[in-house]
């Protein structure tokens, strides 16, 4: 092979290279403020829903109006039911504006990526203990007695998590909940 063609070769190999690092650059740039702009939205409430009149007289025998649909998980010694928020209005608006959290229902977050995932209480009712998992289901950060005045302040995980718990306050103590151990989630 002669000493150009070589060259044009590497130029083209490195075209190639530079073209897809600046292709990857490019689309983690506009995820990235595709995911700014969704927190600004955030900020400004265009995402949030309002429970109707008839909803914030629903008594506790009668959850299942405000949780109609769970899935049984266990968390250390606890089993219950599962209020699952995977999509992403669901995720932000969460418990927000519900009236009461029965004590066998938890809301879980699922994310589908690894993160911080932080969590406010902006227009919480109730005070609340968040746990971070990770993809495998181990507890990996929890927060305590989160009460609903410390908006707008959020708690974050400083390690990644896939999953984000909601439970009333105390229940981590209640059942000696700690870091590192397994929930059973359901098969996705």
């Amino acid at each position: 092979m002669k000493f150009t063609e070589r060259i044009v070769i590497v130029v083209l190999l490195l075209t190639i290279v530079g073209g897809g690092v600046g292709f990857g650059f490019y689309v983690r740039e506009v995820v990235r403020t595709e995911h700014q702009q969704k927190v600004a939205d955030v900020a400004l409430g265009k995402y949030q829903t309002a429970l109707t009149a008839s909803n914030t007289d629903v008594s506790p025998q009668e959850w299942r109006t405000l949780y109609p649909s769970t899935v049984t998980i266990v968390i250390g010694k606890a089993t219950v039911e599962a209020s699952v928020a995977d999509s992403l209005s669901e995720r932000i608006t969460g418990l927000s504006n519900t009236p009461f959290l029965p004590e066998t229902v938890v809301k879980l977050f699922v994310f589908g990526t690894a993160g911080t995932h932080s969590i406010w209480m902006k227009d919480m009712n109730y005070p609340l203990d968040i746990l971070w998992l990770d993809q495998a289901g181990t507890i990996v950060h929890i927060e305590e007695q989160v009460t609903p005045e410390s908006y707008p302040k959020s708690f974050s995980s400083p390690t990644p998590a896939w999953y984000v718990i909601e439970a009333n306050a105390g229940f981590v103590s209640k059942y000696d909940i700690s870091v590192g151990e397994k929930v059973v989630l359901p098969a996705q």
